[in-house]
């Protein structure tokens, strides 16, 4: 266990070369894995990587580079991404398969008919959203 000094604000914190190496091979993936939600939409959307650059105010190379991973997209420009691509931001985090509304539907269906919890704690989930 050491310490590592954060570049960006100085500050000192517990570092341990092995969850250090998790940590920073996860954040690595995820970056790719965001790149590679945020390609595919845009593509399905027949979508240019200029284009989604001029909808957001970036440069395409910039567009290309988050793709591809090399780089996160700062907060104001993922919710920009989001939004020209007629996502929530958090659909861009949204990784692995995707499944139809009926699939998804089906689904939920078996887990309430299979668990009394989950139907109740749904049924008041609902009720809650509902109300607002």
């Amino acid at each position: 266990m050491g310490y590592i000094k954060n570049k960006i604000n100085g500050l000192k914190c517990n570092y341990n070369n092995k969850i250090g190496y998790l940590i920073m091979a996860e954040t690595t993936n995820i970056k790719k894995m965001l790149g590679a939600r945020i390609q595919r939409i845009r593509k399905s959307m027949k979508m240019t990587q200029e284009q989604l650059a001029e909808q957001i105010g970036i440069e395409p190379q910039n567009v290309s580079r988050i793709e591809i991973g090399k780089n996160y997209p700062t907060p104001e420009n993922l919710a920009k991404i989001a939004a020209a691509l007629g996502v929530d931001v958090f659909e861009l985090f949204v990784f692995g398969e995707e499944k139809s509304v009926a699939a998804m539907r089906k689904f939920v269906i078996s887990e309430l008919n299979r668990n009394a919890k989950l139907t109740k704690l749904m049924f008041n989930f609902c009720k809650a959203i509902n109300q607002s």
